[in-house]
């Protein structure tokens, strides 16, 4: 909706008399109705409702569950979760750059990328479950039986497509339904974990985890291709994806990147669990999961970014500017409250997690200014198909985060994984910060 005018002309005086400012109700409309704006704000609550049940959640699992039973559940969590990234081939990406031009043949994109994500997923997860005992025997709780291994590579396939489907949802200007989504996953998710809590401790995590992802599944893809596919098309942009080789190679090379950027995130838990033990990877998880909300804000900021700077590249600049602008608004008051009411949110855990975690947490969340530079960098970058850059910026970021942690990890333990990954942020916006500022002047 374009803006009313401020004034009227008055013929009898030759100049413009004032109007009556347009009521805020109007200008709040107006700026919501900007897709920018609508995806960023759907998105951050989103975030904010999920990190606020996945506290719950977290915080019943601490009570009901011993801290060795919670630290399993974590590590099955976070395995499942960090196989089901290296199984989505950063489609997600993919998919906000090319799926709002895809218009017929987005139907197919949609399922091209659902079925190449579970079968990946299926030989990762099976890879793993063979490989796993001997990088460490505190991974082998997946084979304490032929049913449990085949269960959770079922569940890194449905997880694939859970994930995918925020990013079909972004794309295809439905993203109003993500928080709808992830609150109903949300709160299923703490009932099952209250449910089969006193029936089966050791595995109720992941089997309140996997239950509510099935159920998601189905009325979120009856939506997706029984209406919001069908209004893309009759829409008839005229645009046009490009040609396969160039959509593989840029998935491709994308995809380079996403592995070293899961190298550095995901991983980490694997990490702490495979040289600290599940207990301490309890601890880590929590701290880590909490400021990570943080930074899930940001690369939803990436994704709306990429979403609406594909459909209009002159703007790019433009958009990276209002992006970063309102990501530090957000964040910088967002990281000082985190920095202090941290010791009260982990206590909600339990004590050892506030005696223990309080610090990882402080770093992690001052971690989210710098990754919020780099993940506008790496969206800009995204859009103009610079896949090279992506690639330069997210392995240099694992390779100093991870090379940092596993020697700070040795020395101070888990508190050593927050100050590797803040310091391995900070390097590698303080490299990319030239050709930041000359993305935001509009330059090439």
């Amino acid at each position: 909706m374009s803006a009313q005018p401020t004034g009227t002309a008055d013929p009898a005086i030759g100049r413009t008399a004032p109007t009556v400012a347009e009521p805020i109700g109007v200008r709040l409309r107006q700026h919501l109705r900007d897709p920018l704006n609508g995806n960023v704000y759907a998105l951050m609550l989103n975030t904010a409702l999920s990190s606020v049940l996945g506290i719950a959640y977290w915080a019943l699992a601490a009570r009901l569950y011993s801290p060795a039973e919670l630290g399993v559940g974590a590590a099955m969590v976070s395995t499942m979760t960090f196989l089901s990234n290296l199984s989505q081939l950063n489609l997600n990406g993919a998919l906000a750059r090319f799926l709002p031009a895809a218009a017929e043949q987005g139907s197919r994109l949609v399922g091209y990328a659902y079925a190449v994500t579970c079968l990946a997923s299926l030989a990762l997860s099976c890879g793993f479950l063979l490989l796993a005992p001997l990088v460490s025997d505190r991974l082998d709780f997946l084979h304490h039986s032929p049913l449990l291994a085949v269960a959770f590579v079922l569940s890194v396939a449905a997880w694939c497509v859970f994930t995918l489907q925020d990013s079909v949802l972004t794309a295809l200007r439905g993203v109003v339904w993500v928080p709808v989504e992830n609150t109903a996953f949300g709160l299923a998710k703490i009932a099952l974990l209250v449910l089969f809590a006193g029936g089966v401790p050791t595995l109720g995590i992941f089997i309140s985890w996997n239950l509510a992802v099935v159920a998601a599944l189905v009325p979120v893809n009856a939506l997706v291709f029984r209406r919001l596919l069908p209004r893309q098309r009759a829409r008839r942009t005229g645009a046009v994806l490009p040609g396969r080789r160039v959509l593989a190679r840029f998935v491709a090379l994308d995809y380079v990147g996403y592995l070293f950027m899961q190298a550095g995130t995901n991983a980490l838990p694997l990490i702490v669990t495979a040289r600290l033990g599940a207990e301490a990877n309890g601890v880590f998880y929590v701290a880590w999961l909490l400021g990570g909300s943080l930074e899930l804000v940001a690369y939803h900021f990436g994704t709306s970014l990429t979403v609406e700077a594909a459909a209009d590249e002159s703007r790019l600049a433009a958009y990276a500017r209002q992006v970063l602008r309102r990501g530090l608004l957000l964040f910088v008051p967002a990281v000082v409250l985190l920095w202090v009411s941290a010791p009260v949110l982990l206590a909600l855990f339990g004590s050892d997690y506030a005696s223990t975690g309080s610090d990882t947490l402080r770093l992690f969340a001052v971690a989210v200014l710098p990754k919020l530079v780099l993940t506008v960098f790496v969206a800009a970058s995204r859009v103009q198909r610079r896949v090279g850059r992506i690639i330069a910026v997210q392995a240099s970021t694992s390779a100093l985060v991870v090379s940092l942690a596993l020697v700070a990890m040795a020395e101070i333990g888990v508190v050593g994984v927050g100050y590797a990954y803040l310091a391995g942020q900070v390097v590698v916006m303080a490299a990319v910060l030239p050709s930041m500022l000359r993305l935001l002047r509009g330059a090439s």
